[in-house]
């Protein structure tokens, strides 16, 4: 016992004496190649704005804010498709299983068209294909109190009033209410619809796995069809279908970072603006991959809480 203990120990002592090296290493050519290596650079002055951020923001505030506003953009938003995606994802699963053939056959079609294609051309197809053309603010499109032109969606929120257009008092945007840049919708739409496609497929998986002699026995019990996917498919369904379902959750959240490629400030965009700007390769780099792992860390965390306090995750 000592013994295993002892090797234990010399191997973590080797690996940490290697990373030490390497970090011991780096710092002194980045050093002599007048790259910065501490993070003093974080409470700089940034110097560009954002489309969109949950928090204010503006030119003059630091570097660690707009990290902060990249990371909280990227959370809002991985938060939102995921939820849709879930909802448009049951959906096209159960019509995958309905016995109406058309409709089964419409949701096959969505579930291959969707899932083999890049998620990127998603994004830019909602992006320019969709959004891009949308009318000026003076001509926005109404309905449902939601107002649509191409800089974004504007919802009515409380606190902020409706969000009108006044020609006479401003020929060139949309006044209070809550914005939507289209550079979020674009990647809130393209991570919902290409997610939900595997969500679909999971679902349908988890439904298929479930012995037909469960459905027997529910019925022979007198439980209703729909009392017998409420309370005896879905719970065991749901039980098989969890860790694909919450590695899905995990990819979307880190798919969000192709986000930059349509200019919204996520968390990768934002710090490559700073990463060009200070030069700070190592650290911006660090700090993404720790920012990342938290992220992810933190859905992995909520659907395990999900899966503790519901009915069909009890083992």
């Amino acid at each position: 016992m000592t013994r295993r203990i002892a090797l234990q120990a010399l191997l973590l002592a080797i690996v940490a004496a290697l990373f030490a090296a390497a970090a011991f290493n780096a710092a002194k050519n980045l050093e002599a190649r007048h790259i910065p290596t501490s993070f003093a650079f974080l409470w700089q002055t940034a110097g560009f704005g954002l489309n969109q951020s949950v928090i204010p923001f503006s030119p003059l505030d630091s570097y660690a804010r707009a990290l902060l506003a990249g990371v909280l953009n990227t959370l809002v938003v991985s938060a939102l498709a995921s939820v849709l995606a879930t909802v448009v994802g049951f959906a096209i699963g159960f019509a995958r299983l309905s016995a109406h053939w058309g409709l089964s056959r419409l949701a096959a079609l969505y579930v291959e068209t969707f899932r083999n294609i890049p998620l990127l051309l998603h994004l830019l197809f909602w992006y320019i294909v969709l959004l891009t053309p949308l009318p000026q603010p003076e001509q926005s499109l109404s309905f449902a109190g939601v107002l649509l032109n191409n800089r974004g969606l504007y919802f009515p929120f409380p606190g902020l009033g409706w969000p009108a257009f006044d020609p006479a008092r401003n020929a060139f945007n949309v006044e209070g209410g809550l914005r939507l840049s289209p550079e979020a919708a674009a990647l809130i739409f393209g991570l919902t619809f290409y997610t939900a496609a595997y969500i679909a497929e999971i679902l349908r998986a988890g439904v298929q796995a479930v012995p037909r002699g469960q459905s027997e026995a529910a019925q022979a019990l007198g439980l209703s069809p729909a009392q017998t996917r409420r309370l005896v498919i879905m719970p065991q369904a749901l039980r098989v279908a969890l860790p694909p379902l919450v590695s899905q959750y995990l990819a979307l959240t880190k798919n969000s970072s192709l986000a930059a490629f349509i200019g919204f400030a996520d968390l990768m965009q934002v710090s490559g603006t700073i990463l060009n700007q200070t030069g700070a390769a190592l650290q911006t780099i660090g700090i993404d991959m720790a920012l990342y792992l938290g992220l992810s860390m933190l859905t992995l965390a909520l659907m395990r809480r999900i899966e503790k306090n519901s009915d069909w995750g009890a083992k």
